[in-house]
């Protein structure tokens, strides 16, 4: 094939219009024009808008579409996207019949989280990659059929009509890791970080006016059942770790918390300041994407958790918020799911299972902070960079030239 190929980009930034799930999405259509790539952005979930101007009628796309054009303005992508609507039936941005004639010509289409119904004109695309963002979720659903998003499709028929498949779970395969294989052969890959988007943000800034944090929501959705027991949320892993404020307490940690409404009891903020958390609005602190990166720079770094899914199944899942944390030269102390395995620990990055070694891993990083932000930046230059992960992925694809 010719070096410069014409890719289509599926994912949720109109759908899921908050700023760290903005730039999880957009790195990939951004990423692949940086290699000099034809790319085109396409939203087509087949579900109702989940976000709605105040008084607006239900099923309004109009700040889902306002938000999305934005964003592709801003990351150099204007006129090069479509949002195809279930309420209205409409497609913005590109017209249905110029969406299809792209498609007509593309080499490849990137299915990001299993965003995107794979309509016929979709399925012609020769190379069909589906990038698994969600593992152990998005397996447990292709077994059992269990729909985790309200209104999907069945998704081992969406998980089958691609012809290669990629997770963020890159323990897949793995004995310890408790992933179905699904019948697909599962390709280990990660977050695609533009570098020269994200540079190193400078000194770590002063312990006294800044703390170590994270953005999070604190459940998303409800338990999903497999072999035997329950696969739960962020909810079940933060409970565990409430006290770590009690036994650091010179050096200041906060949690910026969102959509606590998605199973189960909502986040116990007051209890979580009495433990001696800094409890932050997500909202207030991140509301967009320049917003977001500002938020990051003026952390200490990152200490978090994942969801107990990610922990409990030894999926080797990392998180795109901790890669850009890394990207900024912030060091990040994050809960072991397994990637150890695969990403390197003891300078800048560092993981953790209890709670005294996530206090031991911050008072290491606090000892030597300048050496840990510049290591937490070569960490994301070696493992992160988006011209390594998603050229190694046309790669794979045999799309590279």
């Amino acid at each position: 094939m010719s070096g410069r190929l014409r890719i289509v980009v599926g994912g949720y930034i109109g759908l899921l219009p908050a700023a760290g799930v903005t730039w999880d999405y957009v790195q990939y259509p951004a990423g692949f024009a940086d290699l000099g790539h034809d790319v085109f952005y396409v939203e087509d979930t087949r579900l109702w808008p989940i976000y709605q101007p105040e008084g607006s009628d239900w099923g309004d796309c109009s700040a889902a579409v306002s938000h999305l054009a934005a964003v592709m303005a801003e990351f150099g992508l204007a006129g090069r996207w479509a949002y195809r609507d279930e309420a209205s039936g409409r497609c913005f941005g590109l017209s249905e019949e110029r969406l299809r004639e792209v498609c007509r010509s593309a080499d490849v289409f990137i299915n990001v989280s299993c965003s995107t119904c794979l309509r016929e004109e979709y399925r012609a695309i020769p190379r069909r990659a589906l990038v698994d963002t969600d593992p152990m979720f998005t397996q447990v659903q292709c077994v059992s059929e269990q729909m985790f998003t309200p209104g999907s499709p069945g998704l081992r028929a969406l998980v089958e009509a691609h012809t290669h498949h990629f997770t963020f779970g890159e323990s897949a395969g793995r004995p310890e890791c408790r992933m179905p294989a699904c019948g697909i052969a599962w390709r280990p890959t990660r977050q695609p970080i533009r570098l020269d988007l994200w540079p190193p943000a400078g000194p770590l800034p002063d312990r006294a006016g800044a703390a170590w944090s994270t953005l999070m929501n604190w459940a998303a959705g409800k338990p999903l059942a497999y072999d035997g027991t329950t696969w739960g949320q962020k909810d079940v892993e933060l409970r565990r770790f409430f006290a770590l404020p009690k036994l650091v307490p010179e050096i200041p940690l906060a949690v910026a918390v969102g959509q606590t409404g998605g199973a189960g009891e909502p986040f116990p903020a007051a209890a979580a300041r009495q433990a001696g958390w800094r409890v932050l609005d997500p909202q207030t602190e991140a509301p967009n994407c320049g917003a977001y990166q500002a938020f990051i720079a003026g952390s200490r770094g990152e200490l978090s958790i994942a969801k107990e899914t990610y922990v409990k199944a030894r999926t080797g899942w990392f998180s795109c918020r901790s890669a850009c944390y890394l990207a900024s030269g912030r060091p990040v102390v994050t809960q072991d799911t397994g990637w150890p395995a695969h990403l390197p620990t003891g300078h800048g990055l560092f993981a953790f299972d209890t709670l005294e070694g996530a206090a031991d891993a911050l008072r290491r990083v606090e000892a030597d902070p300048a050496a840990h932000g510049r290591a937490a930046r070569a960490v994301a230059e070696e493992f992160f960079d988006s011209r390594r992960v998603l050229d190694r992925m046309l790669d794979e694809m045999g799309a590279a030239a």
